[in-house]
């Protein structure tokens, strides 16, 4: 397990380096920057243009610029805001803890629905549930989030049980319950679908029949062996949702008035605020890759046959390096 965690330390090193540079290189090949808003304004004279560039390092190549920016990352620092001149990593952290909470109550739904109905849904293979959760599926995977997203403003203007006016400073818990929701939505169609398939196969293996022919209960039988068995797709997936949790966050954050970071991202690409889209970027990487991790390590605390996959190879590899020493 300790080699899979280094080895994925490693790879996330490398893809955090390629998203920088690549993210760097883009935003200038786009144009603009943070201090050509100001050349719209009159008041302004271009002396104190290049001052501001010079102030910025706007004026040096872009390599330079992005080795500077690369060094202030290894120090720790973000650098600071091109428009508030204030660190970027406060205003980071706040929206991060936002999103992040979103985005867990997203996947608990999420998780919750799939496991409920395609666990149902497997055991009566074309019963009437069956039939609910193949529409479901084609819902919640047809519907794009914005509609959602209008679909919950509208529900939050018409009812008083939920608050889409505080801009992301929640009293009450169930705040978070509707722009979870029009986020877990599409999920919900990826995992109910993996859930549906998976288990329904698996009640079909041998091990399964054997387990019901020992007289174990059915719920038994599902819960501590067909599922299991049906859980690694599920979990792989989870890695790959959860960026897909946080780009999915910039429309519902948007529309439901809540501060996160894809509020933060959007307001930041507008302004060409560099240090602060870079960071973002970092952030949302770095989630991803760990989210992948964690998956990594769920599968092989949930099928032992990967770590016993995992051991042979370390134990022929070392044979044969025995082999050639010898």
């Amino acid at each position: 397990m300790s080699k899979l965690i280094l080895s994925r330390l490693l790879q996330g090193i490398v893809v955090l380096l390629v998203v920088s540079m690549l993210t760097f290189w883009l935003l200038a090949a786009a144009g603009g920057d943070a201090v050509s808003s100001l050349a719209n304004e009159r008041s302004v004279r271009s002396e104190r243009l290049e001052e501001q560039r010079r102030i910025y390092g706007l004026d040096q190549p872009l390599a330079v610029r992005y080795v500077r920016w690369l060094g202030s990352i290894a120090r720790g620092e973000m650098g600071k805001s091109f428009i508030s001149g204030l660190p970027v990593w406060p205003d980071i952290r706040r929206a991060l803890g936002n999103t992040l909470s979103l985005a867990v109550v997203s996947l608990v739904i999420a998780w919750a629905v799939a496991l409920a109905l395609g666990s149902l849904a497997a055991r009566r293979p074309r019963g009437w549930l069956d039939k609910l959760c193949g529409a479901l599926i084609l819902l919640a995977s047809s519907t794009p989030r914005i509609v959602l997203a209008l679909g919950a403003l509208a529900l939050a203007a018409s009812t008083s049980l939920f608050n889409t006016s505080s801009g992301g400073e929640r009293d009450s818990a169930t705040d978070i319950i509707l722009p979870a929701f029009v986020l877990a939505f599409p999920l919900i169609a990826l995992f109910l679908a993996q859930v549906r398939d998976g288990l329904g196969t698996a009640l079909r293996e041998e091990f399964v029949q054997v387990a019901r022919a020992k007289g174990l209960s059915e719920r038994v039988v599902v819960l501590r062996h067909a599922l299991r068995a049906a859980l690694n797709p599920l979990i792989t997936i989870f890695g790959y949702s959860l960026g897909g949790l946080i780009g999915g966050s910039v429309i519902v954050e948007s529309v439901l008035n809540r501060k996160g970071l894809g509020e933060l991202s959007v307001m930041a690409t507008r302004s060409r605020d560099v240090p602060l889209i870079m960071g973002i970027v970092l952030v949302t990487a770095t989630a991803v890759l760990l989210g992948n991790l964690i998956a990594d390590i769920l599968l092989r605390v949930n099928d032992p046959r990967l770590r016993e996959d995992e051991t042979r190879r370390g134990i022929s590899a070392k044979n044969i390096t025995t082999s050639n020493a010898a």
